[in-house]
């Protein structure tokens, strides 16, 4: 009878934590989702609200923009995301023990969890795949119907990758985002976590692949018919 009571009261404990867990990934996913949705609305009207390198990158390769702006705006992508970290670790460092420089929740940094460096490369490049084809196919597609809607889309894709990464690798998908806190906890001298690289690598390789996929098997930059004959209507008006 005791022996089944302890096991009973196990059971009970494991099944809360693991919706604790569901809970707090959902929340964090949400977060994440909404929180670039409300970015792309805001900042798309003045820079195209990329955000991410692996986005920009995206551009670059179809050469929708030069290598130069490209490189320009990876660098203000990082350079914030280092500002944004430091800025958390501010806002939050009460948290912290005294005495102990360490950075409160480690400020949301990333880390492969329970499964190999293969995996963890290959989720990160899946997951970035699924955001830049979502910015591809909604936002620079000549015959998308998404319109004003596509933040939303974007933000979608950004939860979903999200709630399926974040058990596994804490889900990264932005080289900026995963370089903001890896580089602020380095100062705050907390060694590097586990996998480190998957972070830098994986998501532009999934951004070249969902771009160069868009492009030669969604026909990005394709027209319909009427639209090119608009087009030359419009010239010829104008001529």
């Amino acid at each position: 009878s005791a022996v089944s009571s302890q096991i009973n009261e196990q059971s009970s404990t494991n099944n809360d934590q693991q919706t604790d867990i569901f809970f707090d990934t959902l929340g964090v996913s949400l977060a994440f989702g909404i929180g670039i949705a409300v970015l792309a609305y805001t900042i798309a009207p003045i820079s195209g609200g990329h955000i991410n390198p692996a986005v920009t990158l995206a551009f670059v390769v179809l050469k929708k923009m030069s290598i130069v702006d490209g490189l320009m705006y990876m660098v203000v992508q990082f350079v914030a995301a280092i500002l944004g970290a430091a800025i958390l670790w501010g806002c939050t460092a009460y948290y912290g023990d005294q005495g102990e420089n360490i950075t409160p929740f480690g400020l949301g940094q990333n880390s492969v969890a329970n499964i190999g460096i293969g995996s963890a490369f290959l989720v990160e490049a899946v997951g970035t795949f699924i955001l830049v084809w979502t910015v591809m196919m909604t936002a620079v597609h000549k015959k998308s119907i998404a319109g004003n809607i596509a933040p939303i889309a974007i933000g979608w894709s950004v939860f979903l990758a999200h709630i399926v990464l974040i058990p596994l690798t804490g889900c990264g998908i932005n080289p900026a985002r995963s370089a903001g806190p890896h580089i602020v906890n380095a100062i705050a001298g907390m060694s590097a976590p586990r996998g480190v690289w998957t972070y830098y690598v994986a998501p532009f390789v999934g951004s070249a692949f969902a771009a160069l996929s868009a492009w030669l098997l969604m026909g990005l930059d394709e027209t319909d018919e009427e639209d090119k004959q608009e087009e030359l209507d419009k010239e010829e008006q104008s001529s």
